[in-house]
């Protein structure tokens, strides 16, 4: 192979990889029903700009230890309390933010990081989230 043949097939590898992250927020979206019966969308994605959405606020949530080692737990306690954070402020779009993973020599430098949530107020929401 040539070096150009080598520098096309890697660029095409790295397109279509960014081409995947750019819908990773569409596939994470999912939609909840607040205690109140209010529909909320929930998503570790910011929500699309054809959503029409006003940021209401944003806050912390705990995380730490526990969540470190009990992640998916962890995640659906953020995303149900995030659900109800956003119905409370009037909102109907959740924005999830669990702190990320990241190692240095197998530690867990954000172990004791807080999660965060940021909550929207959107005039057009898809009909249902897939």
């Amino acid at each position: 192979m040539t070096t150009r043949t080598v520098l096309v097939l890697a660029a095409s590898v790295l397109t279509l990889g960014f081409a995947g992250c750019s819908t990773m927020g569409q596939l994470t979206a999912k939609d909840y029903t607040s205690k109140s019966g209010q529909r909320v969308l929930a998503a570790q994605a910011e929500p699309r700009p054809e959503y029409r959405c006003e940021k209401l606020g944003q806050e912390s949530h705990d995380w730490g230890l526990s969540g470190t080692m009990n992640r998916v737990a962890a995640q659906e306690k953020l995303t149900a309390a995030a659900v109800e954070g956003a119905a409370a402020r009037g909102g109907n779009y959740a924005h999830v933010m669990p702190p990320s993973e990241t190692s240095i020599g197998g530690f867990n430098v954000n172990a004791f990081k807080g999660a965060q949530a940021a909550y929207y107020k959107c005039g057009a929401l898809p009909a249902s989230a897939r």
